[in-house]
């Protein structure tokens, strides 16, 4: 069973300057590891209640894209969960497989509109009690371009089972928010939506992506 919106995340190519950017936000480092099979370094940052994963390798390939480019749940059944989506008919991108970390098994695919979802099946817990110090209250949502909404919305609710209302999917204390019409984005995850205090005109991160900014409800 899918249990647990987990994070966002993606390559980056200056993890220093992506740090810096997130923790001027009110981001805390809660997870930072090198991985030395694949030479890759892995920071999971916590904005509110929300988990961003930073990757970035020691030797990027000539063609490396960078910027968020998917979103990992929690399974208590990696094999099981990953098995019946794709028998769903939903695309394999990778089987499920120790990860990188050595830190339990994960497996990825694609959404009907061709992002990719990571399936994580770990002990390891990363997140802390929420963090509400700084002008960031919360990740408000991770906003994905969806052009087909309706066969997204069969796959995040009946087959991921999400709870969902109005094109947001909320499980446990975070929010994906789908939509047709989002403003177009240089990166796959299409923007993140920041809960803060006083709220102010987008930014971009130094890969790119584009970060908004909601008032505090």
């Amino acid at each position: 069973m899918i249990y647990e919106l987990n994070h966002v995340g993606g390559p980056v190519q200056d993890l220093d300057a992506s740090l810096d950017f997130y923790t001027a936000l009110g981001a805390e480092i809660v997870d930072h590891l090198f991985m030395a099979g694949p030479q890759v370094t892995r920071v999971h940052l916590q904005l509110g209640t929300g988990l961003i994963e930073l990757l970035h390798a020691n030797s990027p390939a000539p063609d490396a894209t960078y910027g968020l480019n998917h979103v990992g749940f929690m399974t208590d059944n990696l094999d099981a969960d990953y098995a019946r989506l794709i028998e769903a008919g939903y695309a394999e991108l990778s089987p499920p497989k120790v990860a990188g970390s050595g830190q339990g098994r994960l497996a990825f695919l694609a959404d009907p509109n061709g992002h990719r979802v990571e399936l994580l099946q770990r002990t390891e817990e990363f997140r802390v009690p929420p963090i509400t110090t700084g002008e960031t209250r919360r990740l408000a949502h991770i906003a994905l371009d969806a052009p087909d909404l309706e066969a997204a919305t069969t796959f995040y609710s009946e087959h991921l089972g999400l709870p969902h209302d109005s094109g947001r999917f909320t499980l446990n204390q975070d929010t994906l928010a789908l939509s047709p019409t989002w403003p177009p984005s240089t990166t796959p995850v299409n923007h993140l939506a920041l809960e803060v205090t006083t709220p102010r005109p987008d930014l971009h991160d130094p890969d790119g992506n584009r970060i908004t900014f909601v008032p505090v409800s």
